[in-house]
């Protein structure tokens, strides 16, 4: 029997869902554990099984996404500053 939670060998989508294409390239784990989180709903246990990934790895995963992810939308209101 198939897991539920268990995802395809290739990236789950494009990496335009909201311009994660940097994430992706420099980290796709972090990507993918974002779009598992956020637009499949799952908890962050749910999300570390489905990657194959500990709970703890995933826990760091999480922080390095969140935080890349505030940095690029607290970026993009203030054109003309790096990143």
């Amino acid at each position: 029997m198939r897991n539920p939670l268990s995802l395809p060998r290739q990236p789950c989508g494009d990496g335009h869902i909201l311009g994660m294409d940097p994430l992706a390239a420099g980290h796709r784990q972090a990507a993918d554990l974002v779009q598992l989180r956020y637009f499949a709903g799952l908890t962050l246990p749910e999300a570390a099984r489905a990657l194959g990934i500990s709970p703890r790895t995933a826990g760091r995963l999480w922080a390095y996404a969140r935080a890349w992810l505030r940095r690029e939308i607290e970026g993009a209101g203030n054109p003309g500053e790096d990143s």
